[in-house]
Formats: structure tokens, sequence, C-alpha cells
């Protein structure tokens, strides 16, 4: 879902997925990181250049709704999800200023998909580095695609030392064991 993250307190616009943005990938310029998401869940070129004109927001979103998922889906999504929103902050100098800017604090989105069901970042049902990427996520129990994904880029693009390197290698692991128990 769209929405903007809060990062300390503070809503930031640049985060939402529905935010009207050109970025390209393959050759293809798409209007917003969910507008390459929603593409990328489609079988075949039509449902995938209606979904693509539909616009960046809330009209892709429903255009998404409506074609038939590829068998792969639910394994790929973290990833695609991951490649749209890094390429919106690679290809944008200003989004990616915004982004970095606050630093180190978690990100939550309130109108994010949650992780999976159930959570593997969950206390009850996780490894101890679930437990301890959600903690260092700020949100333990309650994070969210939306989450994950931003606070990967964020640690990428801002390089900050062994403290961010090690927060992206463990979000990525998650990440990879997610597409791997999906398959």
């Amino acid at each position: 879902m769209g929405g903007p993250g809060v990062i300390d307190g503070t809503e930031h616009p640049e985060t939402d997925n529905f935010l009207p943005c050109q970025l390209v990938i393959d050759g293809i310029t798409y209007l917003s990181s969910e507008n390459y998401f929603q593409c990328t869940k489609t079988t075949n070129e039509l449902d995938r250049e209606m979904i693509l004109n539909s616009g960046p927001g809330d009209a892709c979103q429903l255009a998404g709704q409506t074609v038939g998922l590829r068998s792969d889906w639910k394994s790929i999504k973290s990833d695609d999800m991951y490649k749209g929103n890094l390429a919106k902050f690679q290809q944008s100098e200003d989004l990616r200023k915004l982004l970095v800017e606050p630093g180190t604090r978690s990100v939550h989105f309130t109108e994010s998909t949650p992780f999976c069901n159930p959570n593997p970042l969950s206390p009850n049902n996780s490894p101890r580095s679930h437990r301890k990427i959600a903690k260092s996520l700020g949100t333990p129990c309650r994070n969210h695609w939306n989450d994950i994904i931003v606070q990967i880029i964020r640690a990428e693009l801002c390089q900050n030392g062994d403290e961010d390197a090690r927060l992206a290698a463990e979000i990525c692991e998650t990440m990879k064991k997610y597409a791997q128990e999906n398959k």
C-alpha cells in the first residue's frame, strides 16, 4: 500500500512507493516504484503495458489487482520491491539525499503489507538473527516489507561503516530465506 514512511516521528514523502518519479529499469521507464513493482507481477505483455500506463499510484495498484500473477511471484516480490525502490533512490540525487539525511533511525510504514505471515522477524517464530534485525529496525514483531526494504537501501546508500554493512547483510539474508521458503 502507498503512504510515506515515518522516520523519527516525521513523515518522509520520498519513501512513498506511489511518489510520482521516473525510474528506468532494463530500458523501461516507470512512473513510480509501485508502478515497477506492479508490472513485475504480470504474466504477459498486455497486462504489463496496461499497468505501466495506469499511472504512479492508486490506479497502478488497482490495475495490478486485476492481472494473473506469475507462478513465482511470492518468492520474488521482495526482490522486485527492493529493485524498484533502489532504482528510485539511485537515479534521483534529491530523493537519495532526503533518505540518507536522517541517518540510521528506523523507518516505519503505517500502511505497509506485513513482511509475511507468519512474520519471520517475530521473536515467537524466528531464529535469533531475525530477532536482532527486528530489534535493530526498531519495530520488533511488526516489521513490514517497506520498512525493511527502505532500511536496507538506506544502509547501502549511507555506507556508514560496519554497522550499515552488517544490517544490510542481515536483511538480505532474511529476504533470501523468505524467497527460498516461498518457492
